[in-house]
């Protein structure tokens, strides 16, 4: 099988009539089920059009005139569960009006876990955008392992579970502060490099 999609907005115009969910997951590999004692790895899916190499490095993922509507945090791990330390999420969304910025990295933004495997970056809820029912996010995560891609989808926004690429498995829990932002938690199980990758000694030896 090859895998030839572009982004999930084609793949939605040419499947107007899929079911909420039903195009999950479905057009990228995915990982294998979780042995005994393992944890589940984080879902794959379609990295889409608009990823941008070159974000700077920031937690703080606002523009001008942005105010906090959404902080995420969690840990990334093996599938084990042992975290591991400094690992890259590359982040990546849309402005309010459900548009990306394709010359420059408005709400794009590269951010570090610490040595603890824990992450936080705090940014606005993106728009929806046709023909997409759901706000959602684009991350790309990397720790001493194959880069993974994913989109998470938000707790609580209208019509999130309405889009046929939605998945509870990428879903953002959130609770609401007095303020009226979102603090949510997400987290990130990748499977690191092994010895039967093409990978330096230092890099097996850095595997948690």
């Amino acid at each position: 099988m090859t895998f030839t999609v572009v982004s999930p907005e084609q793949m939605i115009e040419a499947y107007p009539n899929a079911e909420p969910g039903s195009l999950a997951g479905k057009f990228v590999p995915q990982p294998p089920p979780p042995a005994a004692g393992e944890l589940k790895q984080t879902m794959r899916e379609i990295e889409g059009p608009f990823f941008r190499i070159g974000a700077p490095r920031r937690n703080v993922i606002l523009e001008e005139g942005d105010k906090v509507e959404l902080i995420v945090s969690g840990r990334v791990s093996n599938e084990k569960g042992v975290p591991i330390p400094h690992s890259v999420i590359n982040v990546w969304m849309s402005d309010h009006d459900g548009n990306y910025d394709m010359i420059g990295y408005r709400h794009h933004g590269i951010v570090e876990a610490d040595e603890f495997g824990h992450y936080e970056f705090w940014t606005i809820i993106p728009g929806a955008y046709e023909p997409r029912e759901a706000k959602h996010i684009h991350v790309m995560v990397q720790g001493n392992s194959f880069p993974i891609t994913t989109q998470l989808y938000i707790e609580g926004e209208l019509r999130t579970e309405k889009d046929p690429f939605y998945s509870d498995d990428v879903l953002i829990r959130c609770t609401i502060d007095e303020k009226g932002v979102k603090h949510g938690t997400f987290d990130f199980v990748l499977k690191q490099v092994t010895p039967q990758d093409n990978v330096t000694p230092d890099s097996l030896a850095a595997v948690v």
